[in-house]
């Protein structure tokens, strides 16, 4: 059973307008948020969980300032009308602490940018979309700085 609509004189009338309001507003939500998992992951290492303030974000490996071990390889996306690279990137950053790394690498990150797609996006449909992959690492030197980002010593 659905809510029950009335209407008067043709109009909705005010109980059915705030229901309209509130399901158009949650179904908006929804679409909004970036999603994050974990693809694969390095059976042989076990760490202890970070915090995403410890996680750091670089474009290649050439720019990685230690020697590190691969953690996973971690994908995201979000519906690109709604969210922007750092909203992504967040998500990846948010996954890498879970698995314990102190660092990703950047893989890719790009978005759909069709006008048509974004039209589309923007009223429901999940055709413009913004997607990341990066690789999750831990770098054994860098154990102090992630101790004193994630709890502030």
């Amino acid at each position: 059973m659905g809510p029950d609509f009335c209407f008067i004189d043709g109009m909705l009338c005010q109980t059915s307008r705030r229901l309209l309001r509130a399901s158009a507003f949650l179904w908006v939500l929804t679409g909004c948020g970036t999603r994050a998992h974990i693809e694969a992951r390095n059976s042989a290492l076990t760490l202890a969980p970070t915090c995403a303030n410890a996680v750091p974000v670089y474009s290649s490996s050439a720019d990685v300032p230690y020697d590190y071990y691969e953690v996973a390889l971690i994908t995201a996306e979000g519906n690109s009308v709604y969210t922007g690279n750092g909203d992504v990137l967040k998500s990846v950053r948010k996954q890498a602490a879970s698995v314990g790394a102190n660092g990703v690498v950047v893989d890719s990150l790009r978005a759909t940018h069709a006008t048509v797609k974004i039209l589309g996006a923007a009223v429901g449909g999940n055709d413009a979309e913004r997607k990341a992959r990066a690789i999750a690492i831990w770098m054994p030197s860098d154990t102090v700085r992630v101790r004193e980002a994630c709890t502030g010593r």
